[in-house]
């Protein structure tokens, strides 16, 4: 018998990729975040907002959204832009 443990078994060691966010790579586990907690991982500050980068498209990130990390992804960071008062 095997003392072998998938990473499917051992949610901890799940399979690192690598994302681009503001031009540098940066390692994170693969799967499903909400976008406040993927900020948190990735280490840009709660009160910036979060583009995700597809096709030369900037698609901006609610911090209630689920975003999908399969490796590869490209992200921009930035101040939020607040309305006139």
């Amino acid at each position: 018998m095997s003392n072998e443990v998938s990473n499917h078994d051992r949610p901890e060691h799940r399979h690192e990729v690598a994302v681009t966010v503001d031009g540098q790579r940066k390692e994170i586990a693969a799967g499903d975040y909400v976008v406040s907690a993927l900020k948190m991982k990735l280490a840009i500050p709660a009160d910036y907002d979060l583009d995700q980068v597809v096709h030369g498209e900037f698609r901006p990130l609610a911090d209630n959204a689920h975003v999908k990390i399969e490796g590869g992804e490209h992200f921009v960071s930035h101040v939020r832009r607040g309305g006139s008062s």
